[in-house]
């Protein structure tokens, strides 16, 4: 495996145990990350640098247009850019794909466990299917999402070593 296979599950385990503890994402371990890509990826040559940056700024504009939509959080997005700028083209798509599984299994998880998150869906699936105007949950549950970039980076790490079979050829 690479260093930046383990730079990012390093990054990724981070971030989740900092999301599960205090729900946030420190900026101190995305900007170390987004160095480190940087860093790793100008070693490689420009040709690889200039891969890695445009992939984060492509991050940038989606994880833009998902966050002010309420989609996912900040701190989620700056996770995404940095480690998927570390694991560079291809291995960013992988590692988003695993992410996605990881988020809808850690959502599944979050619904059977939480009675909260079970009135908030609830109520959603209700305002969207009678397209009522109403005052939404007090309290919005949210995902720790870092969970499922943890698992993502564990798939790919995975892929990379002893279970080829998860390996996306693109």
């Amino acid at each position: 495996m690479s260093s930046a296979i383990y730079l990012t599950l390093a990054g990724c385990f981070v971030a989740a145990f900092c999301d599960l503890r205090g729900r946030r994402i420190p900026n101190w371990l995305t900007g170390s990350l987004v160095a480190a890509a940087v860093v790793l990826n100008s070693l490689e040559g420009l040709h690889a640098l200039g891969i890695s940056l445009a992939v984060m700024a492509l991050l940038t504009a989606a994880g833009t247009l998902v966050y002010a939509r309420g989609g996912i959080g900040g701190g989620d997005v700056k996770l995404a850019i940095a480690a998927s700028g570390v694991l560079s083209y291809p291995l960013c798509v992988p590692f988003l794909l695993y992410t996605a599984i990881g988020g809808g299994l850690l959502a599944l998880l979050f619904l059977a466990f939480r009675g909260n998150a079970k009135a908030s869906v609830s109520h959603a699936v209700f305002m969207t299917l009678t397209g009522a105007q109403g005052i939404a949950p007090e309290k919005r549950e949210s995902l720790p999402y870092a969970v499922a970039f943890a698992i993502g980076a564990i798939a790919v790490a995975l892929s990379q070593s002893v279970a080829p079979f998860l390996r996306l050829h693109l």
